[in-house]
């Protein structure tokens, strides 16, 4: 039981500071929060059991690294909204070849 926890704790932690580099640092929460219970858990059962508790060491030190970059990326990333009239002006265009296309469409009637 405690070795299936430490594993889970194990892959969710690396997964979240992998998620928490990409710019999907705000899918890298699940996986926080997946590996903070693992570790818990397991944190728990080594207390019962009387064992060393260094693997839950290295799981709580990469939540604490990936919870870091995901809110560093959440507090200083800022979004930047580009030339909308460029946007707007396309968006036009195209609804007119559009309406020139469907215009010299002929359709069968005998159909």
């Amino acid at each position: 039981m405690k070795k299936l926890f430490i594993i889970l704790g194990f892959i969710s932690a690396i997964l979240a500071v992998i998620l928490a580099v990409t710019p999907l640092s705000n899918l890298a929460i699940a996986p926080i929060v997946a590996a903070f219970i693992c570790g818990l858990i397991v944190l728990f059962i080594s207390k019962k059991q009387n064992t060393k508790t260094k693997t839950i060491q290295y799981i709580f030190i990469l939540v604490i690294i990936s919870l870091g970059l995901t809110i560093y990326k959440g507090v200083f990333s800022t979004t930047e909204i580009g030339d909308t009239e460029q946007l707007e002006q396309r968006d036009e265009e195209n609804l007119e070849d559009s309406k020139e296309i469907l215009e010299d469409i002929e359709i069968d009637e005998n159909f």
